[in-house]
């Protein structure tokens, strides 16, 4: 009790000078002023990712492309170099490269289909 009342006096006292109740002002002032810009930029972050997901929602977010892009080109030089040095026969290579193509055809039918169902659900959400 005797701590509280100290603490009571010394806040009393504290505001009757008028630098000590300046410096109060100041310190409350500049931590509203934080808080507010914490919010003002997590506001701006949620916007920025809404406005992303609808995007992407709609098919105008072309990065899906780019990378679609860089595996077919990838799985094309890889293909090209593992012909070259190829120890099998060319029918065996072959349909190992047949039997690889639909399991990587069927790895990436599985992303994208993950993809739009993820895609699909934050839409709704969103709604």
């Amino acid at each position: 009790m005797n701590q509280l009342l100290r603490l009571l006096c010394q806040a009393g006292l504290t505001f009757t000078e008028p630098r000590k109740r300046q410096d109060a002002r100041d310190y409350v002032t500049d931590r509203i002023d934080d808080l507010t810009d914490n919010a003002a930029r997590g506001y701006h972050r949620a916007v920025d990712r809404i406005e992303r997901l609808y995007h992407v929602a709609r098919g105008d977010d072309h990065r899906a492309l780019y990378h679609v892009a860089s595996f077919a080109i990838g799985l094309g030089v890889g293909v090209g170099t593992a012909l070259l040095f190829a120890p099998a026969s060319g029918s065996e290579t072959r349909s190992a490269i047949a039997r690889k193509g639909r399991d990587i055809q069927d790895e990436v039918r599985a992303r994208v289909s993950r993809q739009v169902d993820r895609v699909s659900e934050a839409a709704a959400r969103t709604a």
